[in-house]
């Protein structure tokens, strides 16, 4: 079964009731503090179901797996229910890893008094792909503990806030967003601050503003997403945040690139071959953009490329801010020509 990380108190409740944890786990956990959270979540209710005894493992995919069927076999000297919690320190498992993976997933179902959490700390499409992925997502729960988008984190915040028995002005939760943005383990940690500054009442923006630290992160992903909804202020924010991270700018630009092309490919064509994850993004940018102006803005990426490399470039002179102008200008387009 598939668990969004929003819904997984909810079913874990409905586990508590009928007195036992499923036997198995596996937290994708790509947003390191929902990934945290779920972990302490599975914990807690097998501690309350009076899952005693603990394991704790780490393989990597030169490590001997063979640890893991024997943690799952073996009778605690007291007949102690168990929770086994295992750590990926490696994208995969390896072949070997791999075969014992197989072998653990045909005895999960014998074994009534343990469970059984895997870590992953990331998902990509040949880990959805693999044989020992999809054997574990057929036996087990998958948690999944995605990113929170923009669009939904202010209500991510709301319900942080509505939790500890608090709310806040909408202009402060504007500030609060913008200053946290991308960075949840942080946005958690200003969130019990102001608790413990303003127990139990509704936030204003001065008591926000006097409290609360910037600690945003800015992605490559979150300046297309900002260019594609046309949101200005948000596409230059992003520039200076990834400036001041000191992000690389052949990465930035390889994105970008890689972005306008597909854009460009569906300003011709809107039946263009794009993948999946980056056709509803550039399809909205197409709608708005004409074929010149993003082969116009693909040609500065060019540019842009050659000054990163310390080239010159007539009329070009500092590369982040050359970037912030073309994003800008990316982000404010809204006429097709």
């Amino acid at each position: 079964m598939n668990i969004k990380s929003d819904d997984l108190n909810r079913v874990l409740e409905r586990e508590k009731s009928e007195g036992a944890l499923s036997p198995l786990w596996i937290i994708v956990g790509e947003e390191p503090l929902l990934a945290l959270e779920a972990g302490d979540a599975l914990r807690s209710t097998a501690k309350e179901l009076n899952y005693s005894e603990r394991v704790v493992l780490a393989f990597s995919s030169v490590s001997d797996w063979s640890g893991l069927i024997d943690a799952a076999t073996s009778v605690s000297l007291f007949d102690d229910k168990k929770i086994i919690e295992v750590r990926f320190l490696s994208s995969g498992p390896g072949v070997k890893g791999a075969k014992i993976l197989a072998q653990f997933v045909q005895l999960v179902p014998q074994i009534d008094s343990t469970v059984t959490v895997i870590h992953l700390s990331q998902m990509d499409y040949s880990t959805q792909k693999s044989a020992w992925f999809k054997a574990l997502a057929a036996c087990g729960n998958v948690i999944s503990c995605q990113p929170i988008a923009r669009a939904q984190y202010p209500a991510w915040i709301r319900e942080r806030l509505r939790r500890q028995g608090q709310s806040m002005q909408e202009a402060a939760l504007s500030f609060f967003a913008e200053q946290t943005e991308g960075n949840l383990m942080a946005a958690k940690q200003e969130l019990m601050k102001l608790e413990l500054l303003y127990p139990g009442r509704e936030l204003t923006v001065k008591e926000v503003e006097d409290c609360v630290m910037n600690v945003s992160r800015y992605s490559v992903e979150d300046l297309l997403e900002s260019i594609a909804q046309a949101d200005v202020a948000r596409a230059s924010r992003t520039v200076s945040g990834m400036q001041a991270e000191d992000e690389p700018m052949p990465l930035i630009l390889m994105r970008l690139s890689s972005f306008l092309r597909d854009t460009l490919a569906l300003t011709i064509n809107r039946q263009a071959p794009v993948m999946p994850s980056t056709r509803a993004l550039a399809g909205r940018l197409a709608q708005r953009s004409s074929t010149a102006k993003i082969a116009n803005m693909l040609a500065r990426c060019a540019d842009l490329d050659r000054l990163a490399k310390g080239l010159t470039v007539e009329n070009r002179d500092d590369v982040w801010s050359e970037l912030k102008t073309l994003c800008v200008f990316l982000a404010h387009a809204s006429t097709r020509k």
